[in-house]
């Protein structure tokens, strides 16, 4: 099978789900005794936060850059960011590596297409939810963007960065994103995007914790690391002439 690399590390926890899903997808279908041929680059999320600064954006850039030489290096013949928000730094690294981007935007893009539906909701840290290059991303596919409102697009997003990249998932908070989802739902969304990859770990079974909204057991939730790892699994065994069957959009 084919070598991945994975860019990870922004944060841990959720590289830790992705391991375990590529890990557990190619068994699935390969069978008990398989794994996925995998190569792990898991940055420091603190010296992420600092590139993250606009002054240091270049900086950003290069240390990404220099992530994906460590991964060619290894052997690896294509590579993902465990990230929606830094996923844009692939198209980079390919164009300086030769390594094969298995980009997640282009992946959601793909599942979105399968779905009857134009408007998506957008939930995320405030960078991803504001900034137009992701929004843009969508609207070229021909979807329109929603994001939340005030008080709750603060709330998702402080949630992210105080308590789901540091690995705490606690119902108050699973609540306030139930609560956004209502309310991009009622601006219009008929689905929405977990669109970070550590919100999936906090919603997991969401048929069992949302509240009493029979909206919001209406409109798909869309995983982005399920997803990811779909496509990912086709790329990885794809050498091997393996039909994958994909799985659900949302958990």
């Amino acid at each position: 099978m084919r070598t991945l690399g994975l860019i990870g590390g922004v944060s841990w926890h959720s590289t830790a789900e992705y391991y375990r899903l590529l890990n557990q997808r190619v068994s699935s279908i390969r069978g008990p005794t398989h794994s996925a041929r995998l190569f792990i680059s898991s940055i420091n999320f603190s010296d992420l936060l600092h590139w993250q600064k606009k002054e240091n954006a270049q900086l950003l850039v290069e240390n990404f850059i220099a992530e994906g030489r460590k991964l060619k290096a290894a052997g690896c013949e294509g590579f993902l960011i465990a990230s929606h928000t830094l996923t844009w730094l692939g198209d980079l690294i390919e164009a300086e590596t030769g390594m094969k981007h298995l980009s997640l935007f282009e992946a959601l893009i793909r599942s979105l297409k399968t779905l009857a539906i134009r408007k998506i909701g957008l939930t995320g840290t405030s960078y991803t939810m504001k900034d137009e290059r992701y929004r843009d991303k969508y609207q070229t596919a021909g979807f329109e963007v929603l994001i939340p409102r005030e008080p709750h697009l603060t709330q998702v997003s402080t949630i992210v960065y105080r308590e789901l990249v540091r690995g705490i998932f606690r119902d108050e908070s699973r609540n306030a994103f139930h609560n956004c989802f209502a309310d991009l739902i009622a601006q219009g969304a008929e689905a929405i995007l977990l669109g970070c990859t550590e919100i999936g770990l906090l919603i997991t079974e969401r048929q069992a914790t949302a509240p009493d909204n029979a909206l919001l057991r209406t409109v798909p939730l869309i995983d982005l690391i399920e997803t990811h790892v779909d496509e990912c699994c086709v790329w990885i065994l794809e050498a091997q002439g393996t039909t994958v069957k994909t799985s659900r959009l949302s958990r």
